[in-house]
């Protein structure tokens, strides 16, 4: 009897061990699939200009025609919703090593001031920010990963005008292609522009590899 019993116990605890391993794999895949995070949807409109030269990761200084539609016209909020994000607009420019200026405070994002302005009639409206920094914690641009299509996006002036978009595309670029994408064009179908950080972060670099690129496009007024 004791022998049976023995067996029996050891039969059980197999079968237990079994089932623990089978619902701890389960768990990690469950981890795995919530750590990568929403996957990239849609196609922004085609750009119907050549591409920055290969290679180049600098964005072109010279203003577009219609970068500042009015002396009086700047954009100063930017706002999502549903992902309850509300951000100020600072105008920023190209760094030394000619990258789109981002701004330090990682509440805040910036509007690429060479290129179209909020309501343009053509080309691409660029706005960066951080998705996070080691004094703030996470940017007001991090709830970009949960974008979905169809989300609203308010763009209001100084002038309390308001530019109503809906988002179309969100695309994960590695930043030595960004230039070379279409984010910065000046011509083609008008849109809105969002970009910030994702991807892995090198610590020895301290940056990260990737960009997450949210393309809107103006609502039917």
């Amino acid at each position: 009897m004791k022998h049976r019993r023995s067996v029996r116990g050891r039969w059980l605890l197999a079968t237990g061990a079994i089932l623990g391993l089978s619902i701890l794999a389960v768990l990690i895949v469950i981890r795995l699939d919530r750590d990568a995070g929403p996957s990239d949807f849609g196609a922004p409109p085609p750009a119907e200009e050549a591409p920055v030269a290969s290679g180049s990761s600098a964005v072109s200084p010279a203003p577009s025609p219609d970068a500042s539609r009015t002396a009086d016209m700047q954009p100063r909020l930017l706002a999502i919703p549903r992902l309850r994000v509300k951000a100020p607009i600072d105008p920023v420019g190209v760094t030394p090593d000619g990258e789109a200026e981002v701004p330090k405070d990682a509440r805040r994002v910036g509007w690429y001031r060479f290129g179209p302005a909020p309501g343009s009639s053509k080309g691409s409206t660029v706005i960066v920010g951080h998705v996070d920094s080691r004094t703030q914690g996470l940017g007001v641009l991090a709830k970009l990963d949960d974008v979905r299509a169809d989300d609203r996006v308010d763009v209001r002036g100084s002038d309390g005008s308001s530019t109503e978009y809906r988002i179309v595309s969100r695309r994960t670029v590695p930043k030595d292609e960004l230039a070379n994408s279409g984010v910065f064009r000046r011509n083609g179908e008008p849109v809105l522009t969002l970009i910030t950080c994702t991807g892995p972060f090198l610590k020895d670099r301290g940056e990260y590899q990737e960009n997450l690129v949210i393309t809107a496009v103006p609502e039917a007024s």
